[in-house]
């Protein structure tokens, strides 16, 4: 697969929000998994691939609907667990669509241009995350672990550019 350029409008919020209301899932989650991922992979961690753009949609503070969708050919580990933690949190669940999101708003920064990584961005990216989670239902005590896991082990991936964000694929 070619890697893939992609310039984004912010999908970050402006400052000055105190709450993420009605979270919703807009559009189903598709990923692809290529041959070449499986024949080339080293170790456990072979690389899925957005299939379709994801769309989600929220609030800030209960006013107008926002929307993110992170693009077609957006490179995903699935949910970054590591392997430790794989007992009490899978890398596939019902959070897995939020880590998906949550993943985006970690490298998104890249690619808005005269952007750069903040670490208001970060805390949203997290609490979006959460809200996510609770949308879809995953018990409250994940939800937390999950939660504060990323607000206190997130930082040097949020921070650290990552050179391979997407790739292209077929339609």
């Amino acid at each position: 697969m070619r890697k893939l350029t992609v310039t984004l409008d912010n999908p970050y919020p402006p400052l000055g929000w105190n709450d993420i209301t009605a979270f919703t899932y807009e559009t189903p989650l598709l990923l692809h998994r290529g041959i070449e991922a499986v024949k080339g992979r080293e170790g456990e961690d072979a690389d899925y691939v957005l299939f379709k753009p994801y769309t989600v949609s929220y609030s800030l503070d209960g006013g107008a609907p926002r929307r993110i969708t992170v693009p077609k050919g957006m490179l995903t580990d699935l949910s970054s667990v590591p392997r430790l933690a794989r007992t009490i949190v899978g890398r596939v669940g019902p959070h897995l669509e939020a880590s998906i999101v949550h993943d985006f708003l970690y490298i998104a920064w890249q690619d808005v241009p005269g952007y750069t990584a903040k670490s208001e961005d970060k805390v949203f990216a997290d609490k979006l995350m959460r809200a996510a989670m609770r949308a879809a239902n995953v018990e409250t005590q994940q939800v937390e672990l999950i939660y504060r896991a990323v607000r206190v082990f997130g930082a040097l991936a949020y921070f650290n550019a990552d050179q391979n964000r997407y790739v292209e694929i077929p339609d």
